[in-house]
């Protein structure tokens, strides 16, 4: 009796097509068995092994179809969907967001505010009158005195870290890693940093968070100070430090878990200034510790060179505005100004590709000279000139295919997909000096580079040109200085000279962006125009930087906002002087600051649009002597226009 019930409690395999001959690895398909279904009161089971690999292969076979989908959308929309967040009363300098999902994005800029949203909760209201689209602010964090230029997250989004134009390294302890995924709150809370990690001597041009630490924090300044700083450190106490002969225009940590150990350092206005892979060892507990240039794990190639006959060679060090890791610390790109990204392996000193829009605007060749095709291209095309640019790389792992992203002095940002590494190098072209100076065209029409260790085995350099860019982001008014693509969703946020935060999406992110006739309402890129708005530009530049306006970080939302609704006519006059008669009584002050700094940066734009990278009376004669040729090269590298 106890056999049978056993019997009947056990399921019977062949009705699942299975037969009870298994094999160490799980049961065999009986494929006879297979064709002829038993009914069964119980439940057909499936052995776990077999389970576990359906359940597999189905995930994976998910995640590459969404990886085809996410990539097949970027390439047809090219992130033509299109949110603006404001809030911001200027300038914003700083995009962050934080890590793992990156739900929270932190903006900062020079109203010395820094903001915090939550990308994951958009409203659509729909008011009385205009439609109010925005994403609900969490903080709103105070304590800077001064502009804000950088931002970053720590590794589990507990801190978030600022530094700027004041000297300062704040902290606000945020603790965001611990919230739940949606929150809601009935008010911004606004609140002052928790601490002041260290105060340089000059201005802040970046802090990055160590790859998994999430109390160690590197900070880099103008006068060329680089602290490591240890949250567990009492009394402010820096854990290392050290500083350089030249101004670092950004150092950043190698985002790979698995280092934690080496970062990157951009330097300018230096003999030996460029771009270089450290080991944290080079800096030490003590002051004043010196670190060289060439004593760094990879300097990275940074010396142009062009021939322009009869006049002779011309040479150029990259003067660049910063260097962004890409997400698993493969590449190394740099922004450079009047020239292109530049893009490195981590471990190759040799650059391996640039990025440009050359095949469509060909006359921003700094070797040729080009005439526009029509007026308007004349300021179309990717350039850097005027203001500090930063990139970021992103979307690999939603799409498989890693991308660059960077703004550029049209009023636009460009994409580029970044191929495989063995496709970079195999296209790379490399000669030796000597047959690069003797071939008649080679250097001509474009730029190569050359290690600058002065060793005989250094070699001219010719990188993969990528000159299609995948995208353009369109929408901006003004110079977009920051473009930041999100860690897990097909979003690029680009900010600059506006007080606006731009959104970019490859896929409809609102209701809105579903409508039919969508690509007639979105925002456009706005033409550069010759003719300057000089009333706005004297408005500017007058501007009491103590005014109401400008404000105090301590001061409230609602006493900020009580004092621009009681701005009367003769304090306008006070503060923008004759001129301010002109602008339009009946506009919100915030709109007439934006349109001030937009008209400031359109006259710098026609000030600086006429450098080039290479002066034009400056040239090397290829028949002089060698020593003359070195000594000449050094005068001209660092002489920076």
């Amino acid at each position: 009796m106890e056999a049978s019930e056993r019997a009947l409690k056990r399921p019977r395999l062949g009705s699942m097509g299975i037969s009870e001959s298994s094999s160490d690895i799980g049961f065999e398909i009986d494929n006879e068995a297979s064709c002829s279904y038993t009914p069964s009161i119980y439940p057909r089971q499936i052995h776990p092994s077999l389970y576990k690999t359906n359940v597999l292969g189905r995930r994976t076979m998910a995640m590459h179809l969404r990886r085809a989908i996410l990539g097949e959308m970027i390439i047809k929309t090219k992130f033509k969907y299109l949110h603006e967040v404001s809030g911001h009363r200027s300038c914003v300098n700083a995009i962050s967001f934080s890590r793992n999902s990156g739900q929270w994005m932190a903006t900062g800029g020079d109203d010395m505010r820094i903001h915090v949203r939550d990308v994951f909760d958009y409203d659509s209201v729909q008011g009385t009158g205009e439609k109010l689209d925005q994403y609900r602010m969490q903080e709103c964090l105070l304590g800077h005195i001064s502009n804000i230029f950088s931002l970053s997250w720590s590794a589990k989004d507990r801190y978030l870290f600022s530094g700027g134009n004041d000297h300062q390294v704040l902290c606000y302890d945020l603790n965001y890693g611990d919230k739940p995924v949606y929150t809601v709150g009935s008010r911004v809370r606004r609140r002052t940093e928790d601490f002041c990690i260290s105060s340089h001597e000059a201005s802040i041009r970046e802090v990055s968070t160590h790859p998994y630490d999430s109390n160690l924090l590197l900070s880099a300044s103008d006068c060329g100070e680089l602290f490591l700083d240890d949250m567990r450190l009492p009394n402010n106490k820096v854990a290392k430090s050290g500083f350089f002969s030249a101004q670092i225009a950004s150092a950043q940590w190698n985002p790979n878990e698995s280092d934690g150990r080496t970062f990157a350092v951009a330097t300018v206005c230096d003999p030996k200034a460029g771009v270089a892979l450290f080991d944290i060892r080079c800096m030490s507990s003590k002051q004043d510790t010196y670190i060289d240039m060439s004593n760094s794990l990879v300097k990275y190639a940074s010396e142009l060179s062009i021939k322009r006959p009869p006049h002779g060679q011309a040479v150029r060090r990259l003067e660049i505005t910063g260097a962004q890791f890409d997400p698993s610390g493969r590449y190394l790109a740099a922004d450079v100004s009047l020239y292109h990204p530049v893009l490195y392996a981590v471990g190759d000193a040799e650059p391996v590709a640039t990025m440009s829009a050359l095949r469509q605007y060909p006359h921003m060749n700094p070797c040729l000279q080009h005439s526009p095709s029509s007026s308007l291209d004349k300021y179309a095309g990717y350039r850097n000139s005027c203001t500090v640019k930063r990139g970021t790389f992103g979307f690999e792992s939603q799409t498989g295919d890693l991308y660059y992203v960077t703004g550029s002095d049209d009023f636009r940002a460009y994409g580029w997909r970044i191929p495989p590494r063995n496709e970079l190098t195999s296209n790379r072209i490399a000669m030796l000096p000597s047959d690069w100076s003797a071939h008649e065209t080679q250097g001509t029409d474009r730029v190569w580079f050359r290690m600058d260790n002065g060793l005989e085995s250094s070699r001219m350099i010719l990188p993969s040109e990528l000159d299609q860019p995948s995208f353009t982001l369109e929408g901006s008014r003004s110079i977009v200085n920051s473009a930041v693509c999100h860690p897990t969703l097909p979003m690029v946020a680009t900010a600059g000279i506006e007080r606006v935060v731009r959104l970019h999406y490859a896929v409809p992110a609102s209701i809105e962006h579903t409508r039919d006739d969508y690509d007639s309402i979105r925002p456009k890129t706005r033409s550069r125009l010759r003719a300057v708005n000089m009333a706005a530009v004297i408005r500017a530049i007058r501007r009491d930087q103590h005014n109401d306006f400008a404000s105090d970080s301590e001061r409230s939302e609602s006493q900020d906002e009580a004092s621009l609704a009681n701005l009367s006519p003769t304090q306008s006059r006070a503060t923008y002087g004759p001129l301010s008669t002109q602008r339009p009584p009946d506009r919100d002050e915030r709109d007439i600051v934006d349109e001030e700094a937009i008209a400031l940066f359109d006259e710098l734009l026609r000030e600086e649009e006429s450098r080039t990278l290479f002066r034009s009376d400056r040239y090397i004669d290829p028949s002089e002597s060698e020593d003359s040729t070195d000594s000449e090269s050094d005068n001209m590298e660092y002489d920076f226009e």
